[in-house]
């Protein structure tokens, strides 16, 4: 593709970039990352051959934000498939319509025990199945991304914006062209940090670019999803259908750019650029994370619900054995702030996180330190993340411990089988 066709679409691109649709393919990475982080076995077996509708599932969310631009209802539709409540949803809708009587009985009970016969599962139930954890993947790792990569890259002062670098990225350009363009640029979420990943992943990885076509479920099935989630919105097949279309026209727009912005993103990110895969809340973190909320999305598809599976903590900010930490007290907006964050593999009740003595963060002598708890992320109901804002520095070089009790419970009122504690060590002074 020539020079002058690249830039055609990147203009498309950046007429779509009120929608604020970025960080798709950084969402497959991360979904995708998951299923194969998976142990052999049946759910690995179904998410690995119907992939193409594993990966849709992680980019849906937020291609009704695209078709959100002409129909603002779409918007809110995207909004809805990011959220537990959705996932919890559409994970009994393929209880009661058969789907996870198929996976049951198509589970081999001989050897090789646990794998699965596919011979023996509808393509529409492996779709649905392998859509539904993608898009699960996608609300969830919106968390973890969010909560630990985008602080620390904007502590470094990062940023994609571009106005600086059009004129030497495309010098050969005209004033007229220039700086028209230089506007749509400095205004436009194309300065998002999640898009400039994207122009990152896309080049480097290429997942987008040689996974297969996005395979999407019956649009009828993701119609009753919505409706059982949030009557009230009245999502009908023409919204999924418009969303679905505008998911497929911005992974391409993306794809297209990709070769031409990753230059760009490079110069201006490099701390980003070079650690958006193994830093905090990245591709590796996030995706195994996301392998243990599948989990248990797979033990509330075929499991016995008198029998649930315990929720679990699968992820937290610092990680274990952390070193060179800077936590820093609250602040106005916790997108700006690295808090102390812990991720469970289940949609949790958020009374039970604030309860006295359910997250706690003490110093080496046991002292416990101040802070204020609060369940979520970006909303508290039906989120996978508790994070604590503290009201005290912590002291340089020096090693904290956090604790999670069994007062932590899930949406279903399930307990934690076990405490989890991690440690970390606080950076000494310059």
């Amino acid at each position: 593709m020539t020079i002058p066709m690249r830039l055609i679409a990147l203009l498309l691109l950046l007429s779509l970039g009120s929608v604020q649709a970025a960080g798709m393919a950084t969402h497959a990475s991360m979904a995708d990352f998951g299923r194969d982080a998976l142990e052999d076995g049946a759910l690995k077996t179904i998410l690995t051959a119907h992939r193409p509708a594993l990966l849709a599932g992680a980019i849906f969310p937020d291609g009704g934000y695209g078709s959100g631009a002409l129909v603002a209802a779409d918007r809110d539709m995207a909004e809805r498939a990011h959220w537990g409540d959705f996932t919890i949803q559409f994970i009994q809708y393929l209880r009661e319509t058969g789907c996870s009587g198929e996976v049951r009985a198509a589970i081999l009970r001989r050897p090789p025990l646990g794998l699965i016969d596919l011979n023996l599962l509808t393509d529409r139930c492996g779709h649905l199945i392998a859509f539904a954890f993608g898009n699960a993947a996608h609300g969830f790792t919106d968390q973890t991304w969010d909560a630990q990569f985008e602080p620390e890259v904007r502590h470094r002062g990062e940023t994609p914006n571009s106005v600086e670098w059009i004129g030497q990225l495309v010098p050969q350009l005209p004033a007229a062209i220039l700086d028209p363009l230089k506007q749509i640029y400095g205004a436009t979420p194309m300065n998002a940090i999640e898009y400039a990943m994207d122009m990152v992943n896309i080049a480097e990885r290429r997942l987008v670019l040689n996974a297969p076509t996005l395979v999407f479920p019956p649009t009828s099935d993701l119609v009753e999803v919505y409706r059982r989630n949030r009557p009230e919105q009245g999502v009908n097949a023409q919204a999924i259908e418009r969303g679905s279309l505008f998911t497929r026209v911005l992974v391409q727009a993306e794809s297209v750019a990709a070769p031409l912005e990753v230059t760009r993103m490079r110069l201006q990110m490099p701390w980003a650029a070079a650690n958006y895969y193994t830093a905090p809340g990245g591709v590796v973190q996030s995706g195994y994370a996301v392998a243990g909320m599948y989990r248990q999305l797979w033990d509330l598809l075929t499991g016995d619900p008198a029998r649930p599976l315990p929720p679990a903590v699968i992820g937290s900010y610092p990680g274990h054995g952390a070193l060179d930490v800077v936590l820093e007290p609250a602040r106005e907006s916790w997108t700006e702030s690295r808090w102390l964050h812990v991720f469970f593999s289940s949609s949790m009740d958020p009374a039970s996180l604030e309860l006295p003595g359910t997250f706690c963060l003490f110093d080496d002598k046991g002292r416990r330190v101040k802070g204020v708890v609060e369940a979520g992320s970006w909303q508290r109901d039906y989120a996978n993340a508790v994070k604590l804002r503290l009201q005290e520095p912590l002291r340089p070089g020096e090693r904290y411990t956090a604790v999670v009790t069994t007062k932590a419970r899930d949406y279903r009122g399930v307990a934690l089988a076990r405490p989890y504690s991690f440690s970390f060590v606080t950076a000494s002074p310059p």
